[in-house]
Formats: C-alpha cells, structure tokens, sequence
C-alpha cells in the first residue's frame, strides 16, 4: 500500500554537502536555482547532469497531463519524501486541485479522468512497485486502449526516469523543499500561481540528439528508445556512469547483474554476464559472484557495496537511509555516491528492460 506524505519515514541526510562553484553557475543559469541535491550530487559528474536533466524530461508522445501525474505516483509507491513533495507541490501551481491530487493519491476512481488515464496511473504504480516484476498486461492494456507503441515506451522511460530519481533522493535522505511545499497555499503562491506555473513548465529538458554511434551498455534497452529523446537521454546516463573511473568497471557490471537476476529480466542478464567476461569474469566466477555477493576480483569495500546492491530492489526507508550512512563511513562518501547513483540507474534500466523485452 502507497504511502501518504506526512507517513513516510525520513531520516536527515546521509550524505554531506560538497560546493563546486563552477557547477553551481551552470545548474543556476540552467534552471535558475540551485537545489540541495545538485549539491549532494556534484562530487559524480554523470550522476550530477542526469539529477539536473531527468526530472524535466517533456513526454512528446502522450499527454501533458499524464506525464505530470507520473511524477506524484511514482514518488508516492517509491515512499520519496522528497520528490513526493515537490511534485505535489509542481502539480498544484500547475493548477491541478487539491481534490484531483487527493483522489490520484488514493487510488480512487474519478470522474474526471477517462480509461486511458486510469489505465496509465495502474501501469505507473505497477512499474514503479514492480514486486516481484513489471506487468506486462498493463503495456498491453495501453496499447490496446490506442497508445502507439512508441508512447508506450516513452511512458515507460518516464516512469523509470522518476524511479531513478527517487531511488538518488531516498538514498541520500535530500531534505524536503519545505518552502516550495507551502507555496501553493501562501498568498504570493495564490496570487501569482499561473506565473509560477509558466516558469515552471519553461525548464522543461527536450534531448534534441541523437545517439551518437552504436550503444555499448545494454545496447537493446537504448534502441526499444530510438525514435524518441529518452534514448539519448539514457544512452547518456549508462555511458557516463560506466566510463567513470570512481568505481570500477567489474563492479558496475556486477551491481546490474544483481538487479537483473533478482528481478528475473532476461536481457540484462545476458548482457551483464556478457560484459562481466569481457572485464576478466570467467562464467563460473560470474555465477559465483551473483550466488554470495563476493568475489576474489572486489576488494572489501566493493563486497560491501555489491551486498547493499541487492537491497535496493525493494526497501523501507528507514533502515536503508542508517545502512547507506554506515556505509559511507566504511567505504567513502565519494564511493558511496557514486553505488547509489549506479544502483538507482540499474533498477531503471532493468525496469525498462523487463517491460519491454
């Protein structure tokens, strides 16, 4: 069962804050201000453009609408108190009611809202949730109901993309923006609402792009994409977090075989295998890494990180907000960055990856 905003658990941040001034000129120029999780993220240049860029990311194949009831449905079945918040927040000064939001949050049928839209909040929720694994039958549900397949997909990446975002914010414990969260309701939110709500909508990210050459990490996730910005969006994120030299690339490769043998998808299952080789993995050092979560090729502080991989498919706030804390204190904050930006990416792309095979 979802929970609602004042029930989440939230600890204070597990992380400390790093300034970078040149990074925080370019957030500001981007979009205007600098939030605490740009400041969070800066120390992971990947990890810090993707945080910057996906939260903003403008659907072109399906509605508006849907694309922001992504955000406060996602946000709710991950429990992210931050993100939970601010879309809620986002959604009111974009002029969406108090009752609308309410009855989305509930899971309530509305009158307002046609099949089409109730059949996207159920394929939302479900991606998000995805105990044990993404439904099928609600892709094929949209697609039977007039989606193209294209705007599926694209949906599909939408709510993964938020995914991502909530799995970095949880994890880090980023402080909730309190005084956007009272902005709807203040004088000044009331007043000057539509203004807000425009400037809102004008720091929406369109990647204009295309991908450049063939993709080399899981390729066939990033081509179910073409045809749309998200793939180059997420061809993006996978390049810079395997061509970062903060973690190495055996342990990347492992942390996604975790994700993708824990939540059965075939694909990234074979390319992780297929990529742990190509590292220096032989096939029986692969399965035994998967089966004890260790390997002679990690040191202990990458043994650590790999067993804290597998708890975060599914978790409860609380203890992994104290377990991601002790363990930057064991492996460096840097390190511990950078796990939470590679394990929050792996349970996306196999997501997606799940959905769409």
């Amino acid at each position: 069962m979802a929970e609602f905003l004042n029930e989440i658990e939230w600890s204070g941040p597990t992380l400390s804050m790093v300034r970078n001034a040149e990074w925080e000129a370019e957030v500001r120029a981007d979009i205007g201000q600098v939030a605490d999780i740009h400041i969070r993220t800066s120390r992971s240049l990947w990890l810090r453009q993707t945080i910057l860029k996906w939260p903003r990311y403008e659907a072109q194949e399906f509605p508006r609408r849907l694309a922001d009831i992504c955000g406060l449905v996602a946000a709710q079945e991950n429990a992210c108190r931050y993100c939970y918040g601010v879309a809620k927040a986002w959604m009111r000064l974009w002029g969406y009611s108090k009752k609308m939001i309410n009855s989305i949050e509930r899971d309530a049928q509305m009158a307002e809202m046609d099949e089409k839209e109730r059949a996207f909040i159920r394929f939302c929720r479900n991606l998000a949730r995805s105990n044990p694994r993404p439904p099928k039958k609600d892709r094929d549900e949209l697609l039977r109901l007039g989606f193209s397949p294209l705007a599926v997909a694209e949906m599909a990446f939408l709510i993964v993309n938020q995914c991502f975002v909530n799995r970095v914010s949880t994890f880090i414990a980023v402080p909730p923006m309190d005084k956007l969260e009272r902005l709807p309701d203040s004088m000044l939110g009331k007043v000057l609402r539509p203004l807000i709500g425009w400037k809102l909508r004008k720091i929406a990210w369109t990647e204009t792009s295309l991908v450049e050459g063939q993709p080399t990490s899981f390729p066939g996730v990033v081509q179910k994409l073409v045809g749309l910005p998200a793939a180059r969006a997420m061809n993006d994120a996978l390049k810079g977090a395997f061509e970062s030299d903060i973690l190495s690339r055996k342990l990347k490769v492992l942390m996604f075989a975790v994700v993708a043998n824990s939540l059965g998808c075939r694909f990234c299952c074979s390319e992780s295998r297929k990529m742990a080789i190509e590292c220096g993995f032989t096939e029986g050092e692969f399965e035994q890494a998967l089966a004890t979560l260790s390997s002679p090729h990690f040191t202990e502080k990458e043994e650590k990180l790999l067993a804290w991989t597998r708890q975060t498919i599914h978790f409860r706030n609380g203890p992994m907000q104290a377990r991601v804390r002790e363990l930057a204190q064991e492996v460096g904050e840097l390190m511990m960055l950078e796990a939470i930006g590679v394990a929050a990416l792996a349970n996306s792309t196999v997501r997606l990856a799940v959905l769409l095979e």
